[in-house]
């Protein structure tokens, strides 16, 4: 039983021995969050924009009664192509 924890215990060992080299870079600190700030910034851009745009669909009256909106399609005379 104490071989095959010690076998266990030398083979995590060897794990970490060889995974920690790989963990080494020659990055500065802080790069791991230039991609995270980059696409923070994108999406208050592009969110910013979108609570512009619907405050300014509102104000115009264009979100208003939209419940009759939907039947202004239904007044529209097309030919019937799947009846056919």
């Amino acid at each position: 039983m104490k071989r095959l924890v010690y076998s266990g215990l030398s083979g995590v060992m060897l794990a970490f021995a060889i995974v920690v080299p790989a963990l080494a870079h020659d990055t500065p600190d802080g790069s791991e969050w230039v991609m995270a700030d980059w696409i923070f910034i994108t999406f208050a851009i592009f969110g910013g924009i979108a609570l512009v745009a619907f405050v300014l669909a509102y104000k115009a009256g264009l979100l208003s009664n939209l419940e009759d909106a939907k039947y202004q399609i239904l007044t529209i005379e097309e030919p019937d192509y799947y009846s056919e």
